[in-house]
């Protein structure tokens, strides 16, 4: 029986042995991989000897597609000089590049390829998730922006009568651009975005639309949308950068609505709402899709929710409306998420 320093010894030299084969194998690996590169270079790698950006021409030669002399691109004396009988073609794996300096630190500015311009929008698809349930006590501090359908959640205990209201009946976005004097449920009169400023929000709702369009052509949704853009301009401008501010889906109507004012069919609605949430995501607001929340299986007006006109809604429809609200918001850890809701922190 071997003793336990031949033992040892024995260990020793199978591991110089193992230690010897791992580094033949690496010499011969590298060996292979500076083969291969060699080779790359020899047959697809810019030609010794040649100028910078003119691979696979000699000194002197043409890029021209003519081999006569006096004949190049810009006219029958261009290139006349140093011309040469023999021209000779990129390789196939050649690629012709510019001559000018492409050295890293000295190139410009490259052009945009991929077009960022959102052609197609489907609100469905750039509406806030559902993010946990807010209190009722979040919309404290958050002021709305709208016409009648919003006059609505202040008049309404089953809406957020605890809100702050920029609400107006029959107005749209361009009376507030042009800094119209308004007439609030309350009966004063306000410039909305003095009025908004006033407010001191911590969150902003937005939803106009239904009285722009009740009349409009189909020429005016560019014009709405445009007014629309610019009052969310100029309400950044006024507010505290801090202010979140959500853009609400303009709601469906019942599908009787339409034979009295077709522009407000449902299915025009929901093209202005694609515009609005588009707007939205450009412009760093929140899209909230009340379509969701009020339409029925055929996207028409719930008539649950529905008021005798087919555009408003009953107290019903608000509740529907205010429990939408407290469902998708931008998520922040200091929202005041019920007990339950998956962004709940307890004590905070």
């Amino acid at each position: 029986m071997a003793t336990y320093r031949e033992f040892r010894a024995q260990a020793a030299r199978r591991r110089r042995k193992r230690a010897l084969q791992r580094f033949l194998i690496f010499i011969l690996a590298a060996a292979v991989i500076f083969g291969l590169a060699w080779v790359i270079v020899r047959v697809i790698g810019p030609e010794e000897g040649l100028p910078e950006g003119l691979p696979g021409l000699p000194l002197g030669a043409s890029s021209g597609a003519s081999s006569q002399p006096g004949e190049g691109p810009d006219g029958p004396d261009a290139g006349a000089q140093g011309a040469s009988p023999s021209v000779l073609a990129p390789l196939p794996m050649q690629q012709v590049v510019d001559a000018g300096d492409m050295s890293w630190n000295t190139m410009g500015p490259v052009e945009q390829t991929v077009n960022a311009e959102i052609t197609s929008p489907d609100y469905r698809m750039i509406a806030l998730p559902e993010n946990g349930v807010v209190d009722l006590s979040f919309f404290d501090t958050a002021t709305f922006v709208g016409d009648s359908l919003t006059q609505g959640l202040e008049l309404y205990t089953t809406g957020l009568p605890n809100a702050h209201y920029c609400a107006y009946k029959g107005t749209g976005p361009s009376a507030i651009v042009d800094g119209a004097t308004l007439t609030n449920a309350a009966g004063a009169q306000q410039v909305a975005l003095d009025a908004l400023v006033e407010s001191a929000p911590d969150t902003v709702y937005v939803l106009l639309g239904t009285n722009t369009l009740v009349n409009a052509g189909e020429n005016a949704e560019g014009s709405f949308i445009a007014y629309y853009g610019r009052m969310i301009e100029m309400m950044r401008e006024r507010l505290d950068p801090r202010v979140r501010i959500y853009i609400q889906a303009i709601p469906p109507t019942r599908p009787e609505v339409a034979a009295s004012k077709p522009g407000l069919a449902n299915d025009r609605i929901r093209r202005v709402n694609n515009q609005l949430a588009a707007l939205a995501l450009e412009t760093g607001c929140g899209f909230v899709d009340l379509q969701e929340a009020l339409a029925d299986a055929e996207g028409n007006l719930n008539p649950e929710y529905a008021a005798r006109d087919g555009i408003h809604m009953n107290p019903t429809g608000y509740q529907a409306w205010v429990d939408y609200l407290c469902r998708h918001t931008i998520y922040d850890k200091r929202n005041p998420y019920l007990y339950g809701s998956p962004y709940y922190i307890e004590g905070a």
